[in-house]
Order: C-alpha cells, then sequence, then structure tokens
C-alpha cells in the first residue's frame, strides 16, 4: 500500500502581475501526468525521495461565475519514494494521499483549496457590493478506478472545513492515450454537484445584495453545479523534466446556472487554460 503527498494545487493563488512575474519565472504548468514509465527519474531505486517542482501559468475566471478572465499561477509539489507507483494526476485533482491501492483502484484522503471570492476586484463591471468568500479548505476523500490502461474514472467528495461551508462532490472520466512514447494526452467530461450550503456561499444572493446591486434575491438549494470537458498534452522533454498543457471547460448550470447573479452580472461559461513546466530530482534523506 502507498501513501505519499503526490501534488498541491491551489487555485488562483497569485494572480494579475505577481502571477504573470511567476509564471514567467517558473515556466509554469498544467497537468502533473500519466504513467510511471514517464515519470521515473533516474535514481537508485530504493534510496531517497524523488521531489517534483513547477508551476501552472493560466488564464482563468477571475472566480466562478465571473465573466472577466485574469492570470493566476498554481505551483505544483509532489514527494514520493522511487519505489512508489505514479498514478496519473489531472488540474483537477486536490491533494490525495492513498490508503487502499491495487492494480487499477485507489482511494484515499484529499484535500482542495479553493481561492475567495474577492467581489471588489471587479468593480462595476461584475458583482461589487455582493461581498465575498474567504479562501476555502476542503478536506474529504476520493476513489479511482481504471477500468483500462486507456480510461480513468475519479469521483471526490469534500466539506469545506475553513472558509465557505458545504459539500461538493467532483465526478470525471478521462481517456489516456499515448501516441508516442514522449506524448500523453487525456480528454474526458466533468461533472460537479453541491449540497445547500455550498451554493448558497458562491451563488446565493441575500436581500440587502440584491438592493446593493438591483437584483433579485437568490435562495440557492443542493443539486447540480456544472458540467463540461476538460483535456490535456503532455511532453517529456527529458526523464527529469515535462511540458505541459491543458484546458477545461465548466458550463455553471441546474441551480448555480439559474443564480440571478450569474445570470445578470456574470457568465455560465468557464474556461482554463494553462501552459508549464515541471522537473523531478533525487534527494537523499
Amino acid at each position: 500500500m502507498v501513501g505519499t503527498v503526490k501534488s498541491i494545487r491551489m487555485n488562483g493563488a497569485l494572480t494579475g502581475p505577481t502571477a504573470l512575474f511567476c509564471a514567467t519565472f517558473a515556466g509554469v504548468a498544467c497537468l502533473p501526468a500519466a504513467a510511471a514509465d514517464l515519470d521515473t527519474v533516474t535514481a537508485k531505486p530504493d534510496s531517497g525521495f524523488i521531489v517534483t517542482l513547477g508551476g501552472y501559468g493560466m488564464l482563468q475566471p477571475k472566480f466562478e461565475g465571473a465573466k472577466h478572465d485574469e492570470l493566476a499561477f498554481r505551483p505544483i509539489f509532489g514527494i514520493r519514494k522511487p519505489t512508489d507507483r505514479v498514478w496519473l494526476d489531472l488540474p483537477n485533482d486536490g491533494l490525495e494521499y492513498e490508503f487502499i491501492e491495487t492494480d487499477n483502484f485507489r482511494a484515499g484522503a484529499v484535500g482542495n483549496i479553493r481561492y475567495q471570492r474577492d467581489t471588489s476586484a471587479l468593480g462595476p463591471r461584475g458583482f461589487k457590493k455582493v461581498g465575498k468568500v474567504d479562501l476555502s479548505v476542503e478536506a474529504g476523500g476520493f476513489a479511482e478506478y481504471w477500468p483500462s490502461q486507456m480510461l480513468r474514472t475519479r469521483v471526490e467528495v469534500r466539506d469545506a472545513v475553513i472558509g465557505a461551508d458545504g459539500v461538493i462532490a467532483d465526478f470525471s472520466a478521462d481517456a489516456v492515450v499515448k501516441p508516442m512514447a514522449r506524448w500523453t494526452l487525456t480528454a474526458g467530461p466533468r461533472i460537479s454537484f453541491a449540497d445547500k450550503s455550498f451554493m448558497q456561499s458562491y451563488y446565493g444572493v441575500t436581500a440587502t445584495e440584491a438592493a446593493n446591486i438591483g437584483i433579485a434575491p437568490y435562495k440557492a438549494s443542493a443539486g447540480l453545479r456544472s458540467y463540461g470537458v476538460g483535456s490535456s498534452a503532455r511532453y517529456q522533454i527529458t526523464d527529469d523534466m515535462t511540458a505541459l498543457a491543458f484546458v477545461e471547460y465548466q458550463k455553471l448550470s441546474g441551480v448555480a446556472g439559474e443564480s440571478t447573479l450569474i445570470d445578470n452580472r456574470g457568465s455560465t461559461d468557464q474556461v482554463t487554460v494553462g501552459l508549464g513546466l515541471k522537473y523531478s530530482f533525487r534527494v537523499d534523506w
């Protein structure tokens, strides 16, 4: 059984000029990757650890439901033993720790960081005066099943333990193709559901907020949050360095899509694109 931290991702951790500087400096990234043979770093099999560093340079909505985009930086960090199996790790995946692992299944704990909804930054173009949801930390569990070597299915269920309130469940399925030795391509659908507390935190409009911006109040309920599709490409430059690219499309729908906030001041179409780089090296501890 394997239990190692695979990666850390933060949604919108750095934005604007700071993000552009960090992205340029780091090479920046999308999607950590696919099969163990592509992630192997030259090292003695049983000694030390393999550390992976990198980052995503992204163009993304200012927050879920926004109709304007921003530059953002998301770091990649991973640490594992040289003998650990390397599973496919996509940008949507949370920070994970496996408790159960077989040849085609794994499950364990997962966490996620969701960046605050800071409406003050948008001015009159968007959600001014609606308030904000602070940085939110979500914790829960995940399960991942591979029906074949070319298909990954995954579910994450997380509860917001710090910041916003509520429970969210994300489902995804990805085809995994290696057209050439150094290339890995993935693509597949996504769908997300959330409970009443989560929906109200991100998409609800109180009577006071509605009066401030001139739209109708909206009391969100549990249900469908979004559906969409994602794809990625990865090129193994060397045994230790990987170039990465991805695009994710999310359609806010159901309860989220019907919010008066989104309908009057935002957009249900949410697109994120990213380019970047990651580098792995061996450390003897």
